[in-house]
């Protein structure tokens, strides 16, 4: 019987090392001035993890509204030496979908830079009840000292609240967004569908490799190039804009040739009148993986491909630049049902738009 009470003891100091040592709570949305990043509109929002500003609501259509409020490229930035970290927070939709785990729909991602610079990646130990649980152990040794960390939240769903736990005399900073942010206007694709965490997203990973911000307005199902949301735009002092809206666009009966050509140049006349030099990428549809044997689903994609590209050459305008099909590299291996990328496809968009940005600055 003693024996067995001592072992309970034992048990129970492990488990409560942390808590005895004591921690602290940083809560981003108690801070005077927020640190979000990936979020374009820092006052004037409805909810703290918002996308778009309060005053869109009545401009634009309900859909594109409900998923502003999604938390598809926002990110935390800090510096730690903390050992161990865990992210608690609430969402308000379901917590995954049939095609996309929860960990991608619902999760939170942690990546680090080491002392060169390079990425690291931390496996956190999640729990998926009423308030989400993150936590990160073992991040460093104690002679490694402080790192900085990005903190991704959850691609396709929002965030009602967040804390992020630290162990009390730990060293904790955290740091501004960085400025000149890329701005992408997107489809489901853009938004994250269907990467199995956050940081797999390919506006994430391209963050990653070019050490810039990328803000995410990508609205699953209803990135449409609608003039609503491209006015808004050139409220962000961007360096690039990417209009990466086809596979929105493939309904005929409803986007005929000449509606898209005209929303195309529409969007690249308002940014370049608003934003003169600012470049901007057209990016062509990635297509549909199982083409090959659906003659009507290559239609679709094709069609729209040959409208933007005539609207490329139309326009001639300088500091446009399209990303064609062939360069993001799709093939049978790479979606998830034929229309969205899995990880592999995620990073061949990513490592198009390096390429192709590498070469425009």
């Amino acid at each position: 019987m003693k024996l067995i009470l001592f072992l309970g003891l034992c048990a129970l100091s492990v488990g409560s090392t942390a808590l005895a040592q004591g921690t602290k709570t940083w809560n981003p949305a108690h801070d005077k001035e927020s640190v979000v990043g990936g979020q374009a509109w820092h006052t004037g929002i409805a909810s703290f993890y918002d996308r778009l500003p309060a005053k869109a609501e009545k401009a634009v259509r309900k859909p594109v509204w409900d998923l502003s409020h999604n938390g598809a490229g926002l990110h935390l930035r800090f510096v730690t030496d903390a050992p161990e970290i865990t992210v608690r927070y609430q969402v308000t939709g379901n917590i995954q979908m049939p095609h996309m785990p929860a960990t991608g729909v619902s999760g939170v991602d942690l990546y680090a830079k080491d002392g060169k610079g390079q990425w690291l990646w931390s496996a956190g130990k999640y729990s998926f009840k009423d308030t989400i649980s993150y936590q990160f152990p073992k991040l460093q040794s104690a002679t490694t000292g402080e790192r900085e960390y990005t903190l991704y939240l959850p691609l396709y769903n929002s965030v009602k609240w967040l804390e992020v736990i630290y162990p009390d005399g730990s060293k904790f900073t955290a740091l501004p967004p960085k400025t000149k942010p890329i701005v992408v206007y997107g489809t489901s694709i853009a938004q994250g569908a269907c990467a199995s965490r956050p940081g797999l997203a390919w506006t994430n990973i391209l963050s990653r490799k070019l050490d810039r911000q990328v803000i995410n307005l990508a609205f699953s199902g209803n990135g449409r190039l609608e003039k609503e949301i491209v006015e808004l735009l050139p409220e962000i002092d961007a360096s690039l804009y990417i209009l990466d809206c086809m596979p929105n666009l493939t309904r005929v009966n409803e986007f005929p040739d000449a509606d898209i050509k005209q929303r195309i140049k529409n969007a690249v006349t308002h940014l370049q009148a608003q934003k003169p030099g600012v470049p901007i990428i057209l990016t062509e549809h990635d297509g549909y993986t199982d083409a090959g044997l659906n003659a009507e689903r290559r239609q679709y994609f094709e069609r729209v491909n040959k409208v933007l590209r005539e609207a490329f050459a139309e326009m001639k305008a300088k500091g446009v630049y399209l990303l064609p099909i062939s360069a993001l590299g799709q093939d049978i291996e790479t979606m998830v049902d034929g229309t969205h990328p899995n990880d592999i496809g995620m990073l061949r968009y990513a490592e198009a738009y390096e390429k192709l940005i590498k070469k425009i600055k």
